[in-house]
């Protein structure tokens, strides 16, 4: 089988181009250089996961009345919810904030792809105590042909922390967390 061409090569994120992993070694082994397609729905999971729990500035205050700085790295990750009322945050409220961070903080997906759905616990509601569950699809940049990115995420209210999974792995009736642990 020939070689992939350039253009249809997978490249790791500017992040992780810039990232010296061998900083000893003279020149970057071609490995590092070209990813596979796993490696790079791992690298935008990873990625998902920190974009999700940064806090940016958020709807409040002077960053609401500056549209230049609301869509700046300034507001990279999620408004910080700590401190919030749990019964005001609704799903689609939460739905809406994580969505809006991937359409402005992840461009390797297709902004029109992204769903972002509150998942049930069974019991008609996403809400288990204090863990809010997710599951986000998209079309994942690839060459030749885009890519379905399926996670699981969770929302803990009270770490104020988010666990994101590959959804795939978790649907076999593990949570993000137990797979993340």
């Amino acid at each position: 089988m020939s070689e992939p061409s350039a253009r249809d090569r997978l490249q790791p994120s500017l992040l992780d181009r810039l990232t010296d992993f061998e900083p000893h070694a003279r020149h970057e082994s071609r490995e590092r250089r070209v990813i596979s397609s796993r490696a790079l729905r791992d690298s935008v999971q990873r990625d998902i996961g920190w974009l999700l729990n940064a806090s940016g500035l958020g709807e409040d205050g002077d960053a609401a009345n500056l549209p230049h700085v609301a869509a700046s790295v300034l507001n990279y990750g999620l408004p910080d919810l700590a401190g919030r009322d749990v019964a005001a945050l609704t799903a689609g409220t939460l739905e809406r904030l994580i969505r809006d961070a991937l359409w402005a903080f992840e461009p390797r997906l297709a902004r029109e792809s992204v769903r972002v759905t509150a998942v049930g616990d069974g019991k008609g509601g996403a809400k288990t105590g204090h863990v809010i569950r997710f599951e986000i699809e998209a079309d994942m940049w690839s060459q030749p042909y885009p890519e379905r990115l399926f996670l699981r995420t969770e929302l803990d209210l009270e770490a104020g922390e988010v666990r994101v999974a590959d959804a795939s792995t978790t649907r076999a009736g593990a949570s993000a967390g137990e797979q993340l642990a």
